[in-house]
């Protein structure tokens, strides 16, 4: 069974603003060209975890200590849509398993940009959609 918590809902706008941490600290690893590419593919990860769970902590929904990012978006109720959230489904494992693997996969530079395209835009539909 998932452990889940339920926050106070005060804390989505903590973990929102952590969430915009994430993506700016896979912003930099994009600028500075450094470093490994699953490390980029980690914070975009987390950037959306983050922001999908700010959202179910305003709703006041128990979120789970998990990076499957199926389990997240299962919690939300059928009246509110993630946008482009089986996209979402394959991103854990750079949370997961990938940070522990070497080079397993070429991750392309058009790769890296959707991603980035996908967190931004969940963040700002997460904005969009705190406390409602």
């Amino acid at each position: 069974m998932t452990k889940k918590r339920k926050f106070k809902k005060e804390y989505s706008v903590e973990l929102l603003r952590i969430a915009e941490g994430d993506l700016q600290t896979a912003r930099g690893l994009i600028q500075v060209k450094m470093g490994r590419r699953e490390n980029i593919f980690f914070h975009l990860e987390q950037a959306i975890e983050k922001a999908l769970k700010a959202v179910l902590c305003s709703r006041e929904i128990a979120t789970p200590f998990v990076h499957e990012m199926g389990i997240v978006l299962e919690l939300f109720p059928a009246d509110l849509e993630v946008p482009r959230s089986e996209e979402m489904l394959d991103l854990g494992q750079f949370a997961t398993i990938r940070r522990y693997e070497e080079d397993i996969a070429d991750l392309t530079d058009e790769e890296v940009q959707a991603t980035l395209d996908l967190a931004v835009q969940t963040l700002d539909w997460a904005k969009n959609n705190l406390g409602k």
